[in-house]
């Protein structure tokens, strides 16, 4: 594979040098997906996905049974942890080890120890200069992109910026470079999860779509409206000059107003189909994740604030059930019989009123907030989202399928700039930037 390296601008020669070592030619770019089975970084960690650590059984032919074990140290006394392995499997390479021909010998060395992953790593190698080439233009130095594709559910790329270095780690940074921002960091998504508002209220009564409430001017001379169960008023951003007016969800999405969300959820849609729909798609509601804890927040988590967080990941897949006809996929990032995340599909709406909801998401991009997406050379479904936050500048989302209207594969994507701001600024361009390399390296069509 010489050549497919050489394509993706890796010196095979340089990256690996020596053939009895382990090697990793892309680095960093695939840390948070294969781990490093040299120095094991976060391999005790709960939030990540390492597939040199998760399928070592697979890989290395055997299952050594690791178990954590108390053993009394014979010179001091004192009670150790300490990690038993259990090597039975390997007994026959033992007592036969002068017959290779040995059926129980071929039994342990024959069993199959690939593992198949559904990553493009062509994919990610441009989703990671697309992203790096964004935070740099809004210099930031935090980010994430998620690709997956519509029809399967499986993860095409995943980026988490900064690229973590694959030497032990001495402490600690501000940046965190061992997150996987992709699959595991938490972040408010605001404007973005007016999608998932949309759809409980779509489950609820499709006749919501018409429904509509009033965003005025309030006293202090931003725009939003008073809203029952907030103790302060619902303001809209701080650069819409003038009141949407009398808004229905359509209008709602292309101009992602905050007064008509947090109505529609709090005197229409309620807590507990919220809740449940939020819990459909793997998203906390709330802390504790509780309808009733909802309850508390409820006009502003129904616009994506309160105590609403999700990963890049999930709101990826918010966007696929979009696309995907109203049918939700767990998602998956191995493909072969050893992939353990293998959850049924759920319908999370109707073809019809999720085609409604695609429909205003284009509108979002062709005439509202996402305007930048028009940059693809493939028409793209999308939310924008800026979510706020209390010290710090605003997060900056988008997310999106494309094409819309295609009958062809689908992708559906996610990015995210911390403290970038705008999304429809800082993270729309990168969507539609994501969308082109997929139609250069033939993923999708135009």
């Amino acid at each position: 594979h010489r050549a497919e390296y050489e394509q993706l601008g890796i010196d095979i020669d340089r990256a690996c040098p020596r053939a009895d070592t382990r090697y990793y030619p892309f680095g960093g770019l695939m840390f948070d997906l294969l781990g490093d089975l040299r120095t094991r970084t976060r391999w005790g960690a709960s939030n990540t996905s390492f597939l040199e650590r998760d399928s070592a059984r697979r890989l290395r032919g055997y299952d050594d049974r690791p178990m954590l074990v108390d053993v009394k140290n014979p010179q001091t006394g004192t009670v150790e942890h300490t990690i038993r392995y259990d090597y039975r499997e390997l007994v026959p390479l033992l007592r036969h080890r002068h017959e290779p021909g040995n059926p129980e010998v071929r039994k342990v060395l024959d069993r199959p120890r690939d593992v198949r992953m559904s990553i493009d790593v062509r994919l990610q190698v441009k989703v990671a200069e697309i992203l790096h080439d964004q935070l740099q233009k809004a210099g930031k130095v935090n980010g994430a992109a998620v690709v997956i594709d519509v029809a399967t559910g499986d993860l095409l790329a995943s980026v988490s910026y900064p690229l973590p270095s694959q030497e032990p780690s001495s402490g600690t940074s501000e940046t965190n470079p061992y997150l996987d921002r992709a699959r595991y960091g938490l972040y408010p998504p605001g404007s973005t999860f007016k999608v998932v508002t949309a759809m409980a209220a779509l489950r609820k009564d499709a006749g919501l779509t018409h429904k509509r409430y009033e965003c005025i001017r309030l006293p202090d001379g931003r725009v939003g409206n008073n809203v029952h169960g907030s103790r302060r008023p619902v303001r809209d951003d701080v650069q819409d000059r003038s009141p949407h007016g009398s808004v229905d969800m359509e209008h709602g999405i292309i101009v992602s107003c905050n007064a008509f969300f947090a109505q529609l959820g709090a005197y229409d849609v309620g807590a507990k189909p919220l809740f449940d729909t939020a819990n459909l798609l793997g998203i906390l509601a709330a802390a504790p994740n509780t309808a009733a804890q909802l309850r508390k927040s409820l006009p502003q988590s129904s616009y994506g604030q309160g105590q609403v967080l999700a990963t890049p990941f999930q709101m990826a897949r918010v966007a696929a059930t979009v696309a995907n006809n109203g049918t939700f996929l767990q998602g998956r990032w191995i493909t072969d019989e050893t992939n353990t995340r293998t959850a049924a599909p759920v319908s999370v709406l109707g073809p019809e009123a999720a085609q409604t909801l695609a429909r205003f998401m284009r509108e979002a991009v062709t005439s509202g907030t996402g305007m930048r997406a028009l940059e693809a050379a493939a028409p793209i479904a999308g939310k924008t989202g800026t979510a706020e936050l209390a010290q710090a500048p605003s997060h900056a989302w988008f997310i999106g399928y494309a094409p819309y209207g295609a009958t062809s594969r689908k992708i559906a994507f996610s990015v995210l700039v911390e403290n970038g701001v705008y999304g429809g600024t800082t993270a729309a361009p990168a969507a539609a930037e994501i969308v082109n390399a997929s139609i250069k390296l033939g993923l999708i069509r135009p």
